[in-house]
């Protein structure tokens, strides 16, 4: 299996309302994870991360996070 071992992503697409969706295989299973990062709209410096094995698990654990 062959190792992807970074990816690059524009800031400006980190710092849009949408954020930036990128896909990796995981190392161990070679599953396909999403991680979802966005900065946030009050600290623009500070990233939300979340991950999940697909976006429609991402978004339901952004829905859970913002009823909090």
């Amino acid at each position: 299996m062959s190792e992807k071992l970074f990816e690059l992503v524009q800031i400006h697409h980190i710092q849009s309302a949408v954020g930036e969706v990128i896909y990796f295989n995981c190392p161990h299973c070679g599953k396909e994870i999403a991680v979802h990062l966005r900065a946030l709209e009050d600290d623009p410096d500070t990233v939300e991360v979340y991950w999940g094995k697909n976006l429609n698990e991402i978004n339901e654990k952004q829905k859970k996070t913002e009823k909090m």
